[in-house]
């Protein structure tokens, strides 16, 4: 999942919506993909909900009880958190789809009992029992104790020439005053410490005897919270099947809410694939541009091939195109006009689009990609994006070589993007039925990518003007395009011409259509 998120340039954006989760988890959502819609749907009309709360992973916790095991009080209370926060649930969804969910969700009352032992702090309450209030009483008197025994000590004129501060600092967890040398002369304590300048760190005597007292309390009630532990531990083991349940309950209402709240934030919408197996994107923003220009684009064929001016957006495109299927896929939200587009359902999406080239494997770049190739055939129904098809090898025998693959891969139903400077195989596939073409679109006048793309025809690549683009002197330019030859050159015209009058042929279909609406 890493990989694709990666190639997809979806990293940052996976690594944003996990910030919303409780705790963190696998973006993909086990069941009914329709129904979590519904949810998703009905949770984000609630606008004041409380936030689900932080909350530990108990898998280890689970195993630990299946063995008869005593947790820790931390994950005790991670339990309690999550039955308060169902109990909180029940009472605000009162009809539709998450009500009937909540309904589900029996809180047996033996350890619905066990949260009122809790404060909000994750401590026990001290009113749960007599030896525990007394402990903590005493340790507040202790406390007290050595707080006004601190101040009458500062407060003493005789030792004021030797103290250096008037703060009590901790020490290794003990109260200390800081002090000059001969201060034993009117303050019994133990040097705890060495300051940096050469003072003493002094815990006064009868804070000592203090601090011991607190010692013992503190080991008693460690004892204490330890029976307590053990004897919520026994009550948890009878009811493991539902902590498991309800564990795995909060996880999914946890993935609800996250996206909900991402979705919100970053005023995205969500859209559910479906099974026809067309991508009809209106108005997609790839998550990691900053500025984007939506894209809207028709790809009901299964080959769709791009084409077009180097630097002019084809790879982005390609990525924007597999990751709306892979977010579609994981219900996770988007920049899309949801109402108006589509998204077909697809097992796996598989992005080709780095150099394969390894020296640790001895494996050239040609030989890598015909090995990611080789692994396609054994599988169905599946989306492949590749860029630069033609990597790695001779332009001709490509040509022929991937017009037989694409084919064949045609053949066991997959939906495959590609982006090429092939003219050769882009002609070669430009007469199948289902090879849809695409053009990046360059700006003549302004010697630069539009960014935008015309569907039903081939691209002209531009590299010379994309090399004038990028610094490479006018000269070599010039020499290099009398290397590459006038009939050459002449053919990128006749590429250019086709564009430009399909363009104008589009305008003009706009301007009439706005002229019939008016009528």
């Amino acid at each position: 999942m890493t990989e694709i998120l990666s190639k997809l340039d979806l990293a940052d954006y996976a690594k944003s919506f996990q910030s919303y989760l409780a705790r963190e988890k696998p973006l993909f959502m086990e069941g009914d993909i329709n129904l979590h819609h519904k949810m998703i749907e009905e949770l984000g009309q609630y606008s004041s909900l409380k936030p689900v709360p932080a909350m530990i992973n108990l898998d280890s916790a689970l195993a630990h009880l299946q063995k008869s095991g005593v947790l820790h009080l931390e994950e005790i209370f991670a339990f309690v958190k999550i039955i308060r926060y169902f109990a909180y649930l029940k009472t605000i969804f009162i009809e539709g789809n998450l009500a009937s969910w909540m309904q589900k969700v029996e809180i047996p009352p033996e350890v619905f009992e066990i949260s009122s032992y809790f404060n909000e702090k994750g401590e026990l309450k001290s009113d749960i029992d007599e030896n525990f209030a007394s402990i903590q009483a005493a340790l507040a008197y202790i406390k007290e104790d050595m707080s006004q025994a601190l101040r009458r000590i500062m407060s003493n004129s005789k030792l004021t020439p030797y103290l250096v501060d008037r703060q009590v600092h901790y020490i290794n967890n003990q109260e200390a005053l800081l002090v000059r040398g001969g201060f034993n002369h009117v303050l019994k304590g133990n040097i705890i410490a060495r300051s940096s300048s050469g003072f003493f760190y002094v815990t006064p005597e009868n804070i000592s005897n203090l601090k011991s007292k607190q010692s013992d309390l503190l080991d008693k009630k460690e004892a204490l919270i330890y029976e307590y532990c053990k004897k919520i531990s026994t009550l948890f083991s009878k009811f493991l099947s539902f902590l498991k349940y309800i564990n795995k309950e909060f996880d999914r209402f946890d993935n609800y809410s996250a996206r909900v709240q991402f979705a919100k934030e970053k005023d995205m919408e969500f859209l559910i694939p479906k099974k026809s197996g067309v991508i009809k994107l209106e108005r997609f923003s790839h998550p990691a541009l900053h500025d984007p220009k939506p894209i809207s684009i028709d790809f009901s064929k299964q080959v769709l091939m791009i084409t077009g001016v180097n630097a002019g957006g084809k790879t982005m495109l390609l990525k924007a195109i597999l990751s709306s299927c892979l977010l579609a896929k994981y219900l996770l939200p988007m920049k899309i006009d949801a109402q108006n587009s589509s998204i077909g359902s697809f097992k796996e999406i598989n992005a080709i689009l780095d150099d394969p080239q390894n020296v640790k494997n001895d494996i050239s770049t040609f030989a890598g990609r015909m090995s990611q190739f080789a692994a396609l055939f054994h599988k169905k129904d599946i989306l492949v994006g590749v860029d630069e098809i033609e990597l790695g090898t001779d332009a001709d025998e490509a040509a022929s070589l991937f017009k037989v693959i694409i084919e064949e891969l045609v053949k066991k139903g997959m939906k495959i993007v590609i982006t090429t400077h092939h003219k050769r195989l882009a002609s070669l596939m430009a007469t199948h039925e289902q090879v849809e073409l695409l053009a990046a679109i360059y700006d003549e006048k302004n010697q630069r990518p539009t960014f935008g793309f015309l569907q039903g025809t081939i691209g002209k690549s531009y590299a010379f003007e994309t090399a004038l683009r990028y610094g490479i002197s006018a000269n070599v330019v010039a020499l290099a395009k009398e290397v590459y030859g006038e009939d050459k050159e002449k053919l990128g015209d006749l590429i250019q011409k086709n564009i430009d009058l399909e363009l104008k042929m589009k305008q003009k279909n706009l301007e009439l259509n706005e002229k019939l609406q008016e009528v």
